[in-house]
């Protein structure tokens, strides 16, 4: 038997192969991360040939697991299965594929979504999509159908969200918004949510009943086989038209964006300022720029202060104030690091906060690029009821 390290290992990317399964067969697709389950190197050590098949049924989310390989090495390589069930919620069915069918097409046939509150429901090529939110308590008891349906769900957050992890279905100020088909049922999405108290000063808070929130994304998954169809786009719409519908609701926040789903939140919400007239209306004389201005109009659209700042930014390149671009973008990085460029010699701080435009411009221009795109082919800034 051959001992060359190099023989006995592959890449966990490669090997894992996510499966979703309906009616009509299964697309499979890789993850882009694995180091939450086999650690930084993302390697498998001690298989030949090794496979790693984790299918889900698109409905319920039932999860299958099998592993095969031609070789083992001994038996104190990592146990692979074990691995992954570590991270797979009890339900899960183990190399028994009939066992996985009837028990999921079961589950489908006593499927009720009861618990469910429909948010809201849009049409993209004929097809009818809804998206619900659940929670993970009900009248103070466990609400064990969101609660089993997350476990089903929550390894896409390891396998697809960069530093992702699982959340604490315990705690009861967390909610799970679900984007289906509302023909075939299938999950397309899903994102998890969590609600902040928001404290404004003890005289707000003895003056009033109600108990106001900040309100952060924090797990954001469109499955691999339904991007690109501007789900990502209907699923974020959906939940912060319905957050400001509710009053207690005072800031939408993100967690920890990456920059795909940044530039998503940016296109998003600059659509939903242009919409509502404000890009258009915004001053033409800097004088009328303050604090003050920023913190009420942030608050009237429930956007943290420093995106709203930066979306402010975007309109009047957008609207092509170019001068007024680049003095209220200086302006604000001048005030973010007035220690530090202080103490340099005034050509230097010109040259440094110039050179920091430029950087923050091309990255806006990128973003309106998309936004003129998404203009010309799908008309995303005409007025659309969300």
């Amino acid at each position: 038997m051959s001992y060359n390290p190099e023989t006995w290992t592959i890449s966990s990317n490669e090997a894992l192969k996510v499966s979703i399964a309906d009616d009509q067969g299964y697309i499979s697709f890789s993850p882009l991360f694995t180091y939450p389950i086999f650690g930084d190197a993302e390697q498998i050590f001690g298989y030949k040939d090794l496979k790693i098949n984790l299918v889900f049924d698109s409905i319920t989310f039932l999860p299958f697991l099998k592993v095969n390989y031609s070789e083992k090495l001994n038996d104190e390589v990592d146990d692979i299965q074990k691995k992954i069930l570590g991270f797979l919620p009890s339900s899960t069915i183990i190399d028994d594929e009939a066992k996985w069918i009837d028990t999921f097409t079961q589950e489908q046939k006593e499927l009720k979504r009861d618990s469910w509150e429909l948010i809201n429901d849009y049409n993209v090529k004929n097809e009818d999509f809804q998206v619900f939110k659940t929670n993970f308590k009900q009248n103070g008891q466990d609400n064990l159908q969101s609660i089993e349906l997350n476990k089903r769900l929550q390894i896409f957050v390891l396998l697809f969200i960069e530093a992702g992890s699982y959340i604490d279905t315990s705690d009861e100020l967390w909610d799970l918004f679900l984007l289906v088909s509302k023909k075939t049922q299938k999950i397309l999405g899903f994102t998890t949510a969590y609600s902040y108290f928001k404290y404004n000063g003890a005289q707000e808070f003895d003056s009033n009943d109600e108990i106001y929130t900040r309100n952060k994304i924090s797990q954001f998954v469109i499955f691999p086989p339904y991007q690109k169809h501007q789900h990502g786009s209907w699923l974020y719409n959906s939940i912060v038209s319905y957050w400001m519908g509710k009053l207690t609701v005072k800031e939408i926040t993100i967690e920890d964006p990456n920059e795909k789903f940044d530039d998503l939140r940016y296109r998003n919400d600059f659509k939903r300022l242009y919409e509502d007239g404000f890009i258009n209306s915004l001053p033409t004389t800097l004088t009328k720029i303050d604090l003050n201005w920023f913190q009420i109009h942030a608050q009237q659209y429930k956007i943290e202060l420093n995106q709203f700042k930066k979306l402010v930014e975007i309109g009047y390149l957008y609207t092509e104030q170019f001068k007024l671009a680049r003095l209220i973008i200086k302006k604000r990085l001048y005030e973010k690091n007035k220690d530090g460029l202080l103490e340099l010699e005034l050509a230097i701080r010109n040259d440094k906060l110039q050179t920091a435009y430029e950087s923050i411009k091309q990255d806006y221009d990128r973003i309106i690029d998309s936004i003129r795109v998404r203009e010309i082919d799908q008309n995303p800034l005409k007025k659309q009821k969300i």
